[in-house]
Protein backbone atom coordinates (compact mmCIF):
# COMPACT_ATOMS: atom_id res chain seq x y z
CA UNK A 1 0.00 0.00 0.00
CA UNK A 2 1.58 3.57 -0.74
CA UNK A 3 1.51 6.22 1.13
CA UNK A 4 -1.71 8.13 -0.48
CA UNK A 5 -3.96 4.38 -0.24
CA UNK A 6 -2.73 4.75 3.29
CA UNK A 7 -3.87 8.43 4.05
CA UNK A 8 -6.76 7.61 1.90
CA UNK A 9 -7.48 4.25 4.59
CA UNK A 10 -6.17 6.69 7.45
CA UNK A 11 -8.81 9.49 6.36
CA UNK A 12 -11.99 6.96 6.02
CA UNK A 13 -10.74 5.20 9.34
CA UNK A 14 -11.32 8.52 11.45
CA UNK A 15 -14.47 9.59 9.71
CA UNK A 16 -16.23 6.07 10.76
CA UNK A 17 -14.38 6.07 14.22
CA UNK A 18 -16.66 9.73 14.62
CA UNK A 19 -19.51 8.16 13.37
CA UNK A 20 -19.33 5.36 15.62
CA UNK A 21 -18.84 7.27 18.68
CA UNK A 22 -21.58 10.27 17.88
CA UNK A 23 -23.99 7.13 16.34
CA UNK A 24 -24.32 4.87 19.63
CA UNK A 25 -26.18 7.60 21.31
CA UNK A 26 -28.55 7.96 18.20
CA UNK A 27 -29.50 3.75 17.52
CA UNK A 28 -32.46 3.03 18.21
CA UNK A 29 -33.10 0.51 22.05
CA UNK A 30 -32.73 -3.13 22.44
CA UNK A 31 -36.64 -3.73 23.08
CA UNK A 32 -38.49 -6.77 23.90
CA UNK A 33 -41.84 -7.21 23.81
CA UNK A 34 -43.82 -9.58 26.50
CA UNK A 35 -46.99 -8.29 25.80
CA UNK A 36 -49.15 -8.40 23.63
CA UNK A 37 -47.73 -12.06 22.10
CA UNK A 38 -50.21 -14.16 21.09
CA UNK A 39 -47.73 -17.30 22.69
CA UNK A 40 -47.36 -15.61 25.75
CA UNK A 41 -48.10 -17.85 28.92
CA UNK A 42 -50.67 -15.95 31.13
CA UNK A 43 -51.84 -18.31 34.47
CA UNK A 44 -54.76 -16.28 36.49
CA UNK A 45 -54.08 -17.23 40.13
CA UNK A 46 -57.91 -18.19 41.72
CA UNK A 47 -59.91 -20.02 44.28
CA UNK A 48 -63.44 -20.20 44.47
CA UNK A 49 -65.11 -18.03 47.15
CA UNK A 50 -67.96 -19.56 50.13
CA UNK A 51 -70.35 -19.30 47.28
CA UNK A 52 -68.97 -21.15 44.69
CA UNK A 53 -68.29 -18.28 42.93
CA UNK A 54 -63.98 -17.92 41.82
CA UNK A 55 -62.33 -15.32 43.25
CA UNK A 56 -60.74 -14.57 39.80
CA UNK A 57 -61.75 -14.83 36.03
CA UNK A 58 -60.86 -14.33 32.66
CA UNK A 59 -62.78 -11.28 31.11
CA UNK A 60 -62.17 -11.63 27.35
CA UNK A 61 -60.75 -14.48 25.28
CA UNK A 62 -56.97 -13.21 24.76
CA UNK A 63 -56.89 -13.70 28.74
CA UNK A 64 -55.22 -10.13 29.03
CA UNK A 65 -58.42 -9.02 31.09
CA UNK A 66 -59.40 -10.33 34.18
CA UNK A 67 -61.46 -9.49 37.48
CA UNK A 68 -61.57 -10.59 41.19
CA UNK A 69 -64.26 -10.19 42.90
CA UNK A 70 -63.85 -9.94 46.82
CA UNK A 71 -67.05 -9.91 49.08
CA UNK A 72 -67.43 -7.84 52.19
CA UNK A 73 -68.00 -11.28 54.33
CA UNK A 74 -64.97 -12.76 52.99
CA UNK A 75 -62.10 -12.10 55.43
CA UNK A 76 -58.39 -14.05 54.83
CA UNK A 77 -54.95 -12.14 54.77
CA UNK A 78 -54.25 -13.00 51.46
CA UNK A 79 -56.80 -12.75 48.69
CA UNK A 80 -56.39 -15.42 45.45
CA UNK A 81 -56.16 -12.48 42.87
CA UNK A 82 -52.98 -12.40 40.96
CA UNK A 83 -51.80 -12.72 36.77
CA UNK A 84 -48.55 -14.25 35.77
CA UNK A 85 -46.54 -13.96 32.88
CA UNK A 86 -44.64 -16.97 32.61
CA UNK A 87 -40.97 -16.49 31.03
CA UNK A 88 -39.31 -19.58 31.89
CA UNK A 89 -37.83 -22.80 29.18
CA UNK A 90 -37.74 -24.85 32.08
CA UNK A 91 -38.13 -25.17 35.81
CA UNK A 92 -34.87 -23.32 36.67
CA UNK A 93 -34.25 -21.73 33.04
CA UNK A 94 -35.73 -18.50 32.09
CA UNK A 95 -34.85 -14.91 30.71
CA UNK A 96 -31.90 -12.76 31.26
CA UNK A 97 -33.56 -9.07 31.72
CA UNK A 98 -30.22 -7.79 33.45
CA UNK A 99 -29.31 -6.48 30.11
CA UNK A 100 -32.67 -4.02 29.87
CA UNK A 101 -33.22 -0.30 32.14
CA UNK A 102 -36.76 -0.12 31.45
CA UNK A 103 -39.85 -1.96 31.84
CA UNK A 104 -42.65 -0.34 29.79
CA UNK A 105 -46.01 -1.14 31.37
CA UNK A 106 -49.71 -0.22 30.31
CA UNK A 107 -51.91 -1.62 32.83
CA UNK A 108 -55.88 -0.47 33.13
CA UNK A 109 -57.18 -0.76 36.65
CA UNK A 110 -60.73 -0.25 37.70
CA UNK A 111 -61.25 -0.51 41.22
CA UNK A 112 -60.77 0.98 45.38
CA UNK A 113 -57.40 -0.20 45.72
CA UNK A 114 -54.75 2.61 46.06
CA UNK A 115 -51.84 0.09 45.07
CA UNK A 116 -50.63 -2.82 42.08
CA UNK A 117 -47.73 -4.56 43.01
CA UNK A 118 -45.31 -5.71 39.87
CA UNK A 119 -42.62 -8.43 41.04
CA UNK A 120 -39.96 -10.19 38.90
CA UNK A 121 -39.07 -13.69 40.22
CA UNK A 122 -35.12 -14.27 39.35
CA UNK A 123 -34.11 -17.84 40.17
CA UNK A 124 -30.50 -18.41 41.45
CA UNK A 125 -29.05 -21.79 42.55
CA UNK A 126 -27.53 -20.21 45.38
CA UNK A 127 -30.94 -19.65 47.16
CA UNK A 128 -33.38 -21.26 44.73
CA UNK A 129 -35.13 -24.33 44.43
CA UNK A 130 -37.48 -26.03 42.01
CA UNK A 131 -39.27 -27.91 44.75
CA UNK A 132 -40.07 -23.81 46.42
CA UNK A 133 -41.62 -21.81 43.78
CA UNK A 134 -41.37 -19.05 46.48
CA UNK A 135 -37.76 -18.89 46.70
CA UNK A 136 -37.28 -17.45 43.35
CA UNK A 137 -35.97 -13.39 44.46
CA UNK A 138 -38.77 -11.48 44.59
CA UNK A 139 -37.73 -8.04 43.03
CA UNK A 140 -40.92 -5.75 43.33
CA UNK A 141 -41.70 -2.45 42.61
CA UNK A 142 -45.18 -0.96 44.29
CA UNK A 143 -47.54 1.31 41.87
CA UNK A 144 -50.11 3.77 43.19
CA UNK A 145 -53.51 3.15 41.10
CA UNK A 146 -53.39 6.35 40.25
CA UNK A 147 -50.71 6.35 38.04
CA UNK A 148 -52.00 3.19 36.11
CA UNK A 149 -54.31 3.47 32.71
CA UNK A 150 -51.73 4.63 30.75
CA UNK A 151 -48.23 2.97 29.49
CA UNK A 152 -45.17 3.57 32.29
CA UNK A 153 -41.59 3.94 32.07
CA UNK A 154 -40.40 1.94 34.79
CA UNK A 155 -36.37 1.56 35.71
CA UNK A 156 -35.25 -1.61 36.79
CA UNK A 157 -33.15 0.09 39.02
CA UNK A 158 -36.38 1.06 41.24
CA UNK A 159 -37.03 -2.55 41.72
CA UNK A 160 -36.45 -3.86 45.17
CA UNK A 161 -35.80 -7.12 47.16
CA UNK A 162 -38.50 -7.55 49.66
CA UNK A 163 -37.81 -7.34 53.21
CA UNK A 164 -40.26 -10.10 53.85
CA UNK A 165 -37.95 -12.98 51.35
CA UNK A 166 -34.71 -11.92 52.61
CA UNK A 167 -35.70 -12.71 55.99
CA UNK A 168 -37.41 -16.27 55.25
CA UNK A 169 -34.77 -17.30 53.03
CA UNK A 170 -32.08 -15.72 55.56
CA UNK A 171 -30.67 -13.90 52.66
CA UNK A 172 -26.87 -12.45 53.45
CA UNK A 173 -26.15 -8.95 52.45
CA UNK A 174 -23.91 -9.87 49.36
CA UNK A 175 -26.62 -11.48 47.92
CA UNK A 176 -30.04 -8.82 48.75
CA UNK A 177 -29.69 -6.92 46.12
CA UNK A 178 -32.06 -7.30 43.46
CA UNK A 179 -30.90 -10.00 40.16
CA UNK A 180 -32.77 -10.54 36.84
CA UNK A 181 -30.59 -12.23 35.14
CA UNK A 182 -32.37 -15.48 35.41
CA UNK A 183 -35.83 -14.16 35.09
CA UNK A 184 -38.90 -17.00 35.62
CA UNK A 185 -42.32 -14.92 36.15
CA UNK A 186 -43.29 -11.58 36.11
CA UNK A 187 -46.53 -10.95 38.47
CA UNK A 188 -49.08 -8.45 38.93
CA UNK A 189 -50.87 -8.86 42.05
CA UNK A 190 -51.98 -6.27 45.39
CA UNK A 191 -49.32 -5.45 47.52
CA UNK A 192 -51.50 -4.70 50.35
CA UNK A 193 -54.69 -6.28 52.13
CA UNK A 194 -57.08 -6.26 48.88
CA UNK A 195 -60.30 -3.80 49.34
CA UNK A 196 -63.91 -5.40 48.96
CA UNK A 197 -65.65 -5.35 45.92
CA UNK A 198 -64.75 -5.72 42.11
CA UNK A 199 -61.21 -5.04 40.90
CA UNK A 200 -60.62 -5.12 36.93
CA UNK A 201 -57.68 -5.15 35.25
CA UNK A 202 -56.40 -5.19 31.60
CA UNK A 203 -53.01 -5.60 30.82
CA UNK A 204 -52.44 -4.39 27.39
CA UNK A 205 -48.78 -3.96 27.82
CA UNK A 206 -45.54 -5.55 29.10
CA UNK A 207 -42.11 -4.37 27.06
CA UNK A 208 -38.50 -4.06 28.26
CA UNK A 209 -36.24 -1.71 27.01
CA UNK A 210 -32.01 -1.06 26.90
CA UNK A 211 -29.21 -0.39 25.01
CA UNK A 212 -27.87 -3.18 22.35
CA UNK A 213 -24.48 -2.62 23.91
CA UNK A 214 -23.45 -0.75 26.52
CA UNK A 215 -21.89 2.67 25.87
CA UNK A 216 -18.31 1.86 27.53
CA UNK A 217 -18.55 -1.25 26.11
CA UNK A 218 -19.05 0.54 22.70
CA UNK A 219 -15.75 2.74 22.98
CA UNK A 220 -13.79 0.23 24.41
CA UNK A 221 -14.25 -2.09 21.34
CA UNK A 222 -13.54 0.84 18.71
CA UNK A 223 -10.26 1.05 21.06
CA UNK A 224 -9.47 -2.37 20.50
CA UNK A 225 -10.42 -2.09 16.73
CA UNK A 226 -7.60 0.77 16.59
CA UNK A 227 -5.00 -1.38 18.20
CA UNK A 228 -5.54 -4.22 16.31
CA UNK A 229 -5.56 -2.37 13.03
CA UNK A 230 -1.98 -1.10 14.29
CA UNK A 231 -0.31 -4.69 13.06
CA UNK A 232 0.73 -4.89 9.46
CA UNK A 233 -0.01 -8.80 9.46
CA UNK A 234 -3.67 -8.33 10.16
CA UNK A 235 -3.96 -7.91 6.11
CA UNK A 236 -2.64 -11.33 5.84
CA UNK A 237 -4.59 -12.61 8.73
CA UNK A 238 -7.72 -11.34 7.60
CA UNK A 239 -7.08 -13.30 4.22
CA UNK A 240 -6.60 -16.49 6.34
CA UNK A 241 -9.53 -15.66 8.15
CA UNK A 242 -12.06 -15.01 4.79
CA UNK A 243 -10.67 -18.37 3.56
CA UNK A 244 -11.70 -20.28 7.12
CA UNK A 245 -15.13 -18.55 6.62
CA UNK A 246 -15.73 -19.93 3.43
CA UNK A 247 -14.58 -23.42 4.54
CA UNK A 248 -16.68 -22.84 7.83
CA UNK A 249 -20.09 -22.00 5.56
CA UNK A 250 -19.08 -25.35 3.76
CA UNK A 251 -19.28 -27.22 6.89
CA UNK A 252 -22.33 -25.23 8.06
CA UNK A 253 -24.68 -25.70 4.77
CA UNK A 254 -23.53 -29.87 4.54
CA UNK A 255 -24.38 -29.94 8.81
CA UNK A 256 -27.99 -27.74 7.59
CA UNK A 257 -28.76 -30.62 4.91
CA UNK A 258 -28.15 -33.12 7.25
CA UNK A 259 -30.18 -31.96 10.02
CA UNK A 260 -32.97 -30.91 7.32
CA UNK A 261 -33.00 -34.45 6.24
CA UNK A 262 -33.73 -35.90 10.29
CA UNK A 263 -35.63 -33.24 10.82
CA UNK A 264 -38.07 -34.90 7.41
CA UNK A 265 -37.29 -38.49 8.67
CA UNK A 266 -38.44 -37.47 12.09
CA UNK A 267 -41.62 -35.79 10.62
CA UNK A 268 -42.47 -39.12 9.24
CA UNK A 269 -42.03 -41.43 11.83
CA UNK A 270 -43.80 -39.12 14.15
CA UNK A 271 -46.73 -39.06 11.74
CA UNK A 272 -46.47 -43.13 11.60
CA UNK A 273 -46.52 -42.83 15.34
CA UNK A 274 -49.95 -41.13 15.19
CA UNK A 275 -51.79 -42.63 11.69
CA UNK A 276 -53.44 -45.90 11.56
CA UNK A 277 -52.01 -46.99 8.55
CA UNK A 278 -55.59 -48.69 7.54
CA UNK A 279 -57.59 -45.50 7.23
CA UNK A 280 -55.46 -42.90 7.48
CA UNK A 281 -57.07 -41.67 10.35
CA UNK A 282 -55.29 -41.15 13.73
CA UNK A 283 -54.99 -44.05 16.09
CA UNK A 284 -55.45 -44.37 19.36
CA UNK A 285 -52.19 -42.75 20.19
CA UNK A 286 -52.91 -39.83 17.63
CA UNK A 287 -56.37 -39.22 19.53
CA UNK A 288 -54.46 -39.52 23.09
CA UNK A 289 -52.47 -36.07 21.52
CA UNK A 290 -55.35 -34.40 20.77
CA UNK A 291 -57.14 -34.49 23.86
CA UNK A 292 -53.38 -33.52 25.48
CA UNK A 293 -53.55 -30.02 23.46
CA UNK A 294 -57.12 -29.26 24.00
CA UNK A 295 -57.28 -29.96 27.87
CA UNK A 296 -53.68 -28.44 28.53
CA UNK A 297 -51.73 -29.12 31.81
CA UNK A 298 -54.11 -30.98 33.62
CA UNK A 299 -53.07 -28.65 36.56
CA UNK A 300 -54.25 -25.59 34.79
CA UNK A 301 -57.84 -27.24 33.96
CA UNK A 302 -60.78 -25.25 34.72
CA UNK A 303 -64.01 -24.65 34.19
CA UNK A 304 -62.84 -22.12 31.19
CA UNK A 305 -60.99 -24.88 29.30
CA UNK A 306 -62.45 -25.24 25.77
CA UNK A 307 -65.00 -27.63 25.22
CA UNK A 308 -65.92 -30.68 22.91
CA UNK A 309 -68.43 -33.83 22.37
CA UNK A 310 -67.48 -36.82 22.10
CA UNK A 311 -69.05 -39.55 19.29
CA UNK A 312 -68.13 -43.58 19.75
CA UNK A 313 -68.56 -45.21 16.93
CA UNK A 314 -68.79 -48.70 16.12
CA UNK A 315 -69.78 -50.59 13.14
CA UNK A 316 -72.74 -53.48 13.56
CA UNK A 317 -71.89 -57.30 13.34
CA UNK A 318 -68.06 -56.53 12.06
CA UNK A 319 -67.05 -59.83 13.43
CA UNK A 320 -70.26 -61.28 10.86
CA UNK A 321 -68.59 -59.46 8.37
CA UNK A 322 -65.34 -60.56 8.28
CA UNK A 323 -66.34 -64.31 8.95
CA UNK A 324 -68.47 -64.51 5.46
CA UNK A 325 -66.80 -62.14 3.67
CA UNK A 326 -63.20 -62.21 4.55
CA UNK A 327 -60.58 -59.90 6.56
CA UNK A 328 -59.94 -57.90 3.14
CA UNK A 329 -63.79 -57.21 2.91
CA UNK A 330 -63.55 -56.36 6.50
CA UNK A 331 -60.39 -54.02 5.64
CA UNK A 332 -62.54 -52.50 2.73
CA UNK A 333 -65.70 -51.70 5.07
CA UNK A 334 -63.22 -50.04 7.65
CA UNK A 335 -62.04 -47.65 4.95
CA UNK A 336 -65.55 -46.94 3.57
CA UNK A 337 -66.46 -46.19 6.55
CA UNK A 338 -63.62 -43.82 7.68
CA UNK A 339 -63.93 -41.90 4.48
CA UNK A 340 -67.60 -40.88 4.67
CA UNK A 341 -66.96 -39.83 8.25
CA UNK A 342 -64.24 -37.47 6.80
CA UNK A 343 -66.40 -36.13 4.33
CA UNK A 344 -68.76 -35.03 7.10
CA UNK A 345 -66.84 -33.68 9.43
CA UNK A 346 -66.84 -30.20 10.54
CA UNK A 347 -63.62 -27.75 10.19
CA UNK A 348 -61.11 -28.80 13.23
CA UNK A 349 -63.53 -32.00 14.48
CA UNK A 350 -61.12 -34.64 14.62
CA UNK A 351 -61.52 -38.49 14.08
CA UNK A 352 -59.48 -41.63 14.85
CA UNK A 353 -59.86 -45.24 14.77
CA UNK A 354 -59.93 -46.47 18.52
CA UNK A 355 -59.27 -50.17 17.55
CA UNK A 356 -61.13 -52.72 15.83
CA UNK A 357 -64.12 -51.44 14.52
CA UNK A 358 -64.58 -48.37 16.48
CA UNK A 359 -63.88 -44.95 15.36
CA UNK A 360 -63.73 -41.80 18.08
CA UNK A 361 -64.60 -38.56 16.70
CA UNK A 362 -63.81 -35.35 19.22
CA UNK A 363 -65.61 -32.28 18.14
CA UNK A 364 -64.21 -29.34 19.61
CA UNK A 365 -66.91 -26.58 21.05
CA UNK A 366 -69.79 -28.51 20.10
CA UNK A 367 -72.88 -28.54 21.99
CA UNK A 368 -75.05 -31.63 22.74
CA UNK A 369 -77.52 -30.97 19.94
CA UNK A 370 -74.63 -30.20 16.87
CA UNK A 371 -72.75 -33.28 18.16
CA UNK A 372 -76.76 -35.36 17.87
CA UNK A 373 -77.14 -33.74 14.69
CA UNK A 374 -73.74 -35.05 13.14
CA UNK A 375 -74.02 -38.02 15.23
CA UNK A 376 -77.46 -38.79 13.09
CA UNK A 377 -75.84 -37.42 9.65
CA UNK A 378 -73.09 -39.50 9.56
CA UNK A 379 -75.35 -42.46 10.80
CA UNK A 380 -77.40 -42.03 7.62
CA UNK A 381 -74.63 -41.53 5.26
CA UNK A 382 -73.47 -44.92 6.53
CA UNK A 383 -76.18 -46.84 5.96
CA UNK A 384 -77.64 -44.98 2.82
CA UNK A 385 -74.08 -45.14 1.03
CA UNK A 386 -73.40 -48.73 -0.75
CA UNK A 387 -69.71 -49.66 -0.10
CA UNK A 388 -67.57 -50.80 -3.46
CA UNK A 389 -67.83 -54.53 -3.31
CA UNK A 390 -69.02 -57.22 -5.65
CA UNK A 391 -71.42 -58.39 -3.37
CA UNK A 392 -73.94 -56.49 -2.27
CA UNK A 393 -73.48 -55.91 1.42
CA UNK A 394 -75.45 -53.86 4.00
CA UNK A 395 -73.57 -51.99 6.78
CA UNK A 396 -74.72 -49.70 9.46
CA UNK A 397 -73.36 -48.29 12.15
CA UNK A 398 -74.06 -47.09 16.61
CA UNK A 399 -73.56 -43.93 17.60
CA UNK A 400 -72.73 -43.41 21.38
CA UNK A 401 -72.63 -39.53 22.25
CA UNK A 402 -71.57 -37.12 25.08
CA UNK A 403 -70.39 -33.89 25.84
CA UNK A 404 -67.59 -32.73 28.15
CA UNK A 405 -68.77 -31.30 31.18
CA UNK A 406 -66.49 -28.73 32.95
CA UNK A 407 -64.88 -31.12 35.60
CA UNK A 408 -64.53 -34.07 33.46
CA UNK A 409 -61.26 -35.95 31.96
CA UNK A 410 -61.12 -37.74 28.37
CA UNK A 411 -61.26 -41.02 30.41
CA UNK A 412 -65.03 -40.33 31.81
CA UNK A 413 -66.89 -38.71 29.32
CA UNK A 414 -65.70 -41.50 26.79
CA UNK A 415 -66.70 -44.08 29.27
CA UNK A 416 -69.69 -42.21 29.28
CA UNK A 417 -69.95 -42.24 25.53
CA UNK A 418 -69.39 -45.87 25.10
CA UNK A 419 -71.87 -46.45 28.02
CA UNK A 420 -74.29 -45.19 25.58
CA UNK A 421 -73.02 -47.36 22.60
CA UNK A 422 -73.99 -50.45 24.61
CA UNK A 423 -77.33 -48.85 24.94
CA UNK A 424 -77.58 -48.07 21.23
CA UNK A 425 -76.70 -51.53 20.68
CA UNK A 426 -79.41 -52.90 23.19
CA UNK A 427 -81.93 -50.88 21.32
CA UNK A 428 -81.09 -52.88 17.58
CA UNK A 429 -78.65 -50.62 16.35
CA UNK A 430 -78.16 -48.36 13.84
CA UNK A 431 -79.18 -45.32 15.90
CA UNK A 432 -77.18 -42.29 18.25
CA UNK A 433 -77.92 -42.31 22.16
CA UNK A 434 -76.89 -39.48 24.31
CA UNK A 435 -74.96 -40.07 27.46
CA UNK A 436 -76.21 -39.87 30.94
CA UNK A 437 -74.87 -36.63 33.03
CA UNK A 438 -72.96 -38.87 35.08
CA UNK A 439 -71.91 -42.93 35.22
Amino acid sequence: MNDKSFNSVLIASILITLALVVGVHFTPDNRLLLLPDSSARLYLLTKPLPDGTPSSEWTNDQHTSWKCTNPESYKIDYFPCAVTLDLSKTADIGLNLSKFKHLNLHLDYKGSSNKVRIAIRNFNTAYSKVSDSNSTKFNAIQIHTSELNKELHLSLTSFAVADWWLSQYNIPLSRSAPEMDNTLVITVDFGEPIQPGIHSFELKKIELQGDWIATEYWYLGILVLWLGSIFIYAIKRLLELNAQAKHDTQVINQLNNTNEQLKEETNKFRRLSTVDPLTQLYNRFGIDQIIASLSGNSHLQTPDTPNYSLLVVDIDHFKRINDQRGHDTGDIVLQHIAKIIQTHLRAGDFVGRWGGEEFVIIMPGASKKTAMAMAEMIRDAIFSTPCNLEKPLSISASFGVSERQNTEDFATCFKRADNALYKAKDQGRNCCVYAEEHL
